[in-house]
């Protein structure tokens, strides 16, 4: 077995890594890593698993820790683990040869080192020490949270910046002054009150002719210790200062003697020679991206690479070239600009190739280049270490293409565009990244406006449908503006039409021209592992915009953690674009390509079934839901047993919302596709939806979906799913004040659940009725209504209904002049909704007692129960039914005489309308507050 600390945690057996343990396991070997082949007592390993408050089982849960920990291993094949983990008569040690753990190596080659530098075979040493170094992945120990653990991490990290000290201290014996600049100054940033390491860059810049940064170091490192530890640099620091502004010689050291053997540089390599000036010419038609200029601009000189990452087609190269022109004067000693081609696997460039292009720019000539791609790094780095230059690698894949590159002074500067986020960059180099998105809408605007000879502000329905399909990407809005320009008869409208009757990507290609959207998407995909192909064409099923990874797993079959690391695979690539902590969005061009690589894979992919996996798995999260939000609604309870897709039980009400909520955008579009796809189960999803909708209002797209719902209602064979669906879509008609519609869904639902002997159905239609009667003024047949859905919720022995039922009759009662019966109505419902833990029914209570009081002018006890009511609303996500309270706090405050306080309850009561999409309550609300406001009449 193999185990590595230097870094977080990992153990290898057999050539792989073992899985991660649980915390405590780990502190347990960390303990025993720290004394290996000793026995570490009970006591020790209790301090180290508990720091200083152990529980009173420690010694048993230390034995437990032991045991598991075996298991572990021999779950995960590791045939010798009682050899390696052995019980001791009070304790336990592990058993391992020292080779077989990274610090220990790392020690004996740092011992190795010492010794040959001892016998004077420095460049020996220095293999060692840097073989040493290698081994370090981070912080001893990284993550492990222990006391003891971390208090000897602290002392085990200081070996590292030891070792680097010696290992530069011999390179600048060695001569090699120039290769050791940029690594000095990461170790100085990393480790700045070591003065050693602050002496070793000063003088490493001052041998290479940098006598003002070697100056500027010491500056800020004196800075640095008396800002912080209010003390001056040691004596052999200031010694060392003293000398460079003397411009002692003795200082400058022996001339490199490098282990490596380097071309002398040609005459045609001198200062007279060609500077290479390799920048393509800028896009004519670039836009925006002012921010981004501005921080590659910021960052020059700071990080070693500056890296723009994004979808293809995002202008990456676009917005680098136009940079590059701007910063041109920085760089007088030349711009190499080289296309890697890392999106082909057939061209890509490899590292020693582009070092080749590199020294060629320079005027070497090709029988001074060497072969060997070391031999070929150390001349670049040695030509560019005095040299001003910008070097701009574009379309890179890989960090190994990038990495050799690098250059070893702050006077240039390596610029990178990659589809890849390239993130083990960080690892290695001071990197500033940028992740370009689509254009904003005003630029993306100008580019079509511009092309078109139309004013930038004159917009048209056409224009916004380009706009919405371009959605910003640069490539996509050029060529449609390359498109206008080169046929002048083709207007914005012209284009529009054609678009709405072709394959979307089709027409986003110009003749003569290779570079396409789907030509780039392509050289992406192609990159793309079978699985995350495979992954990136299913996405194209889901038909929402927002994606998250639990459907994801569930449309392509694969668990979790398969789905989520194929997903951020396609992340890095810029397939995908990370919305927040738990969603993606894919871009409608990508999700174009998406779906003709999915047509051109149909038999191998099976996308209706895929399909069919993802509409369970919104069914079961929605029945979740709707157990939370309204467990009395169980029509389909006999079903959710077969749904296990959705584990997630929500605790709370506010929780099932909130998940809701975060879907939104794709229920709508969800509904659509299961609409085409099942009708049965179309209903259903609406049914489990219902209540959730009801208490956050339906947005336009909703009731888009549940009307086309309704238009497939004769497709529908089982008469109690025709009442659902009826009773469903009656309830959403009603919110959104379609009322006609609503009582004529509503009558076929009431009686569809009658003939089907369902009372409970019955009354929950027969109160959407009472309520529609309401809204239009018609209260004895809605206090009708209501008292039949109250025998009928009886009959169901519903107590939501029954609580319901009280509520909406006394309501109606209230309206009709009867407030004492309405208030005794409400005072039972409201007991009632308190004993069955129905917050939500018992807000809407308050809220209507509320209102009674208002109708008594008793403002006062109005006010009170508002109050109450409006914070339970907020605790259990009843918004739209908020929106009418707040409205009736205005009108509370505005009785007591507070026409200015009225007008910001009113104010907040149509913003609250406007996020539940009703319009209507909007304008009541603007009225209101026009009368309200002190001197209005």
């Amino acid at each position: 077995m193999e185990f590595q600390v230097l870094g977080n945690l990992e153990i290898q057996a057999s050539a792989h890594r073992l899985p991660t343990l649980r915390p405590r396991h780990e502190r347990f070997l960390a303990r025993l890593l720290l004394s290996p082949n000793t026995l570490v007592s009970i006591g020790a390993l209790t301090e180290t698993l508990w720091d200083a408050a152990p529980p009173a089982s420690a010694e048993r849960q230390v034995q437990n820790v032991a045991s598991q920990l075996r298991q572990a291993w021999i779950r995960a094949g590791v045939s010798e683990v009682n050899e390696v983990l052995r019980t001791g008569r009070a304790g336990y040690s592990l058993t391992v040869d020292l080779e077989h753990i990274d610090l220990y190596v790392f020690r004996d080659l740092v011992t190795q080192a010492g010794n040959t530098t001892a016998a004077g075979d420095l460049p020996a040493s220095v293999g060692r020490l840097r073989q040493a170094l290698a081994l370090w992945r981070g912080p001893v120990f990284s993550g492990i949270e222990s006391q003891v653990i971390q208090g000897n991490a602290v002392l085990i990290d200081e070996e590292r910046p030891a070792a680097w000290e010696e290992c530069m201290r011999l390179e600048l014996q060695l001569g090699l002054h120039s290769r050791v600049v940029t690594e000095l100054a990461a170790l100085v940033a990393e480790f700045p009150f070591r003065e050693q390491l602050v002496g070793l860059l000063m003088t490493a810049f001052y041998r290479t002719g940098q006598q003002t940064a070697a100056l500027q170091t010491y500056q800020q490192a004196r800075d640095r210790l008396n800002d912080e530890l209010g003390i001056d640099p040691g004596l052999v620091l200031q010694e060392l200062h003293t000398r460079i502004l003397r411009s002692d010689q003795t200082l400058l050291g022996s001339t490199a003697h490098e282990t490596i053997t380097l071309a002398a540089p040609s005459a045609s390599a001198d200062s007279s020679s060609q500077v290479p000036s390799q920048i393509p010419p800028s896009d004519g038609s670039f836009v925006g991206r002012q921010d981004e200029l501005t921080t590659l601009s910021e960052h020059i000189g700071k990080v070693q690479i500056l890296v723009v990452s994004g979808a293809a087609g995002m202008g990456k190269t676009s917005l680098v070239v136009q940079w590059a022109y701007q910063v041109r004067d920085i760089f007088p000693d030349g711009q190499i600009f080289i296309d890697l081609r890392g999106h082909s696997a057939d061209t890509s460039q490899s590292a020693r190739r582009v070092l080749g292009h590199m020294l060629e720019s320079f005027d070497l000539p090709p029988q001074e280049i060497p072969g060997a791609l070391d031999k070929r790094i150390a001349l670049y780095r040695s030509m560019v270490a005095d040299k001003k230059v910008l070097i701009v690698l574009d379309n890179a894949s890989a960090i190994d293409q990038v990495l050799p590159a690098v250059p070893t002074s702050g006077g240039s500067q390596l610029a990178v565009t990659s589809r890849n986020n390239l993130a083990a960059l960080y690892a290695h180099v001071a990197v500033r990244g940028i992740s370009l998105d689509g254009l904003s809408r005003a630029e993306s605007s100008s580019i079509l406006t511009r092309a078109a000879d139309r004013p930038s502000k004159e917009s048209s329905p056409e224009l916004e449908d380009l706009l919405d399909l371009c959605d910003g990407m640069p490539l996509a809005l050029r060529i449609l503006a390359a498109r206008m320009m080169a046929d002048r008869s083709l207007t914005v409208e012209a284009l529009a039409a054609g678009l709405s009757d072709a394959v979307p990507l089709d027409s986003f290609t110009l003749d003569g021209d290779a570079r396409s959207v789907r030509s780039v998407l392509a050289n992406t995909y192609t990159t793309l592992s079978e699985e995350d192909a495979r992954l990136f064409r299913l996405l194209a099923v889901h038909p929402g915009r927002r994606i998250r990874v639990e459907p994801v797993a569930a449309l392509a079959a694969v668990p979790l953690a398969g789905a989520r690391r194929g997903l951020d695979s396609l992340t890095a690539l810029h397939l995908l674009t990370r919305a927040d902590d738990q969603y993606m969005v894919m871009h409608d061009l990508v999700r174009s390509f998406a779906a003709e690589c999915l047509d051109a894979q149909a038999l191998h992919d099976r996308p209706t079934e895929a399909a069919e996996r993802l509409l369970e798995w919104y069914l079961s999260a929605a029945a979740s839901a709707n157990a939370a939000l309204r467990p009395d609604r169980d029509a389909f309870a006999d079903r959710r047993v077969l749904r296990g897709m959705f584990a997630q039980p929500f605790a709370e009400d506010v929780d099932a919302i909130e998940f809701l909520d975060q879907e939104r955008e794709n229920l709508a579009a969800v509904t659509g596709l299961v609409v085409r796809h099942d009708i049965d189960r179309a209903v259903e999803l609406l049914y489990h939806l219902h209540s959730y909708f009801l208490r956050t209002g339906f947005s336009t797209a909703d009731m888009d979906a549940w009307r086309k719902c309704g238009e497939n209602a004769h497709r529908i064979h089982d008469p109690l799913l025709r009442a659902h669906l009826h009773h469903a879509l009656g309830g959403a008609l009603v919110e959104t004040n379609d009322l006609d519609a609503a009582i004529e869904h509503l009558r076929l639902a009431t009686g569809l659940y009658e003939a089907a002997g369902q009372p409970g159905g019955a009354a929950g239609s027969r109160l959407g009725l009472g309520f529609a009667f309401e809204l239009q003024g018609r209260y004895h047949e809605a206090l009708t209504e209501h008292e039949r859905a109250f025998d009928l919720a009886k009959a169901a022995q519903n107590t939501t209904l029954i609580v319901h039922a009280l509520n909406n009759s006394a309501d109606a009662l209230v309206a009709l002049d009867d407030l004492d019966t309405g208030l005794e109505r409400l005072q039972a419902g409201r007991a009632l909704a308190r004993k069955h833990g129905l917050r939500h029914h018992e807000s809407a209570i308050l809220s209507s007692i509320g209102a009674l009081f208002i109708r008594k002018r008793d403002y006062p006890k109005a006010l009170a129960h508002l109050n109450e009511g409006l914070a339970l609303m907020r605790q259990s996500g009843f918004r739209t039914a908020e929106a009418d309270t707040l409205a009736r706090m205005g009108h509370a405050v505005l009785g007591s005489g507070d026409p200015a306080g009225a007008v910001e309850w009113f104010r907040k009561a149509k913003d609250a309308y406007h996020q539940s999409n009703d319009a209507s309550g909007e304008a009541d609300m603007e009225r209101l507050m026009g009368g309200s406001r002190p001197g209005a009449r």
